[in-house]
């Protein structure tokens, strides 16, 4: 046996040993450092991590075996540190799946430097929106690769496939603008068959919509002016102008921004204040009436775009969907009575339940509910009437306040 002597000279037996461990410490892999990236998401920037062995070094090639075979390799890389700054950015943020989703593809644009066809960028928001939890589904075609969400809401202008009882909705579409009736082939790979549905839903505004403008608007009641200061969140109509079309009910059922909470409903409650419920609904329905200018949605924007209640001031020119909504969201903050929204061919309004009956009624689920038009007569301040040219017409109700859970 040989030892290491008093002088510190390492006898054959160390020396042995300490060759044999060398070709063990040269050949470990390198440890892949955590990098950041700062994505600038509606003006904000947003910081996230990640490491860069999760991205794909080789261009993804468009074939059956190969995106299931990719998805696989994705699997074995370090995507955890992406993914839980992306989910920790929902929260601090308040993102609504939409939003997740979108930051999701603006973060892997940047990573991969990539066109916004690129399969790899497509590839990675189906793998990380499947490790999210959502029920995800890939279609693709030639040089195109698009990511598809089980959701259930109602949809518009967005490629729908439905599969297994499910609709999926085409979150790439948008983007590419991809012609609606382009066939795609399905992969045949469902990571979550029984995953949660993808929400477009906003319960409410993300953090970044904070940026405020203020406006002046004025309007008659009971032979009065009124002028009233009105702090609307400009970001909210930012964010909205990329938004898909959504079922009209959607743009009601929105929230009120803080700042409408803080300046225009604080007004409207004092010129409420004493008065009945009839007399407040009248102020009200004259403020949505006569506080704006009336402008068909094909005239401002070229196609249908209903609006929620902060674009009202946003924009100069709002229709009959834009003032119910504002009338519906104003009306649950100040009056919390029960609402219904009656939608016609080419005209929406909404009645209110009264604890009285006045004027022209619509009963609905054993209930009575008074009418009470937001649009018009833009001076009238009357509720209680059919709105004008729609006297006999069929209609239908959308929706409800407050909801009532499906039997």
């Amino acid at each position: 046996m040989f030892y290491t002597n008093p002088r510190g000279i390492i006898a054959p037996a160390k020396l042995w040993l300490i060759l044999f461990c060398l070709p063990v410490m040269a050949s470990a892999a390198p440890i892949d450092p955590v990098r950041e990236l700062v994505v600038n998401f509606y003006e904000q920037d947003i910081t996230l991590s990640y490491q860069e062995e999760m991205l794909f070094k080789q261009p993804v090639r468009i074939e059956e075996l190969a995106l299931r075979r990719a998805f696989d390799q994705l699997e074995n890389r370090p995507y955890q540190m992406l993914l839980a700054t992306l989910q920790a950015r929902v929260v601090e943020w308040g993102l609504n799946d939409w939003l997740y989703g979108q930051l999701i593809r603006q973060c892997l644009h940047r990573l991969y430097g990539a066109g916004t066809n690129d399969p790899a960028v497509e590839l990675t928001t189906y793998f990380l929106l499947a490790k999210s939890g959502f029920d995800v589904r890939l279609t693709y075609r030639s040089k195109l690769v698009q990511v598809n969400v089980y959701t259930l809401d109602v949809l518009y202008e967005i490629p729908l496939i439905q599969e297994n009882n499910r609709q999926y909705a085409n979150l790439s579409n948008k983007e590419k603008g991809t012609p609606l009736n382009n066939s795609m082939y399905l992969l045949d790979h469902r990571p979550n068959p029984t995953g949660k549905p993808f929400s477009f839903t906003v319960n409410q505004w993300p953090v970044f919509c904070a940026s405020t403008q203020q406006r002046m608007v004025a309007f008659a009641y009971a032979g009065e002016n009124h002028e009233v200061a009105v702090t609307y969140h400009t970001g909210i109509a930012r964010l909205l102008q990329d938004y898909p079309l959504v079922d009209e009910y959607w743009y009601l059922d929105a929230p009120l921004s803080n700042g409408l909470l803080q300046s225009l409903v604080p007004e409207l409650n004092e010129l409420m204040a004493g008065r009945s419920q009839v007399d407040a609904l009248a102020l009200l329905a004259a403020f949505t009436r006569s506080a704006f200018n009336y402008k068909d949605d094909k005239q401002v924007f070229g196609s249908n775009k209903p609006l929620v209640a902060d674009e009202l001031f946003f924009y100069p020119f709002s229709d009959c969907e834009d003032r119910c909504a504002l009338f519906f969201a104003l009306a649950k903050v100040l009056l919390d009575l029960p609402m219904i929204v009656i939608a016609y061919d080419d005209h929406l309004s909404i009645a209110v339940a009264l604890e009285g009956r006045v004027g022209n009624t619509v009963s609905y689920q054993g209930a009575n509910y008074t009418f009470c038009d937001p649009t018009g007569p833009k001076y009238s301040s009357e509720i209680g009437e059919i709105p004008q040219g729609y006297e006999g017409k069929s209609f239908e109700i959308i929706g409800q306040y407050p909801k009532r859970a499906k039997p």
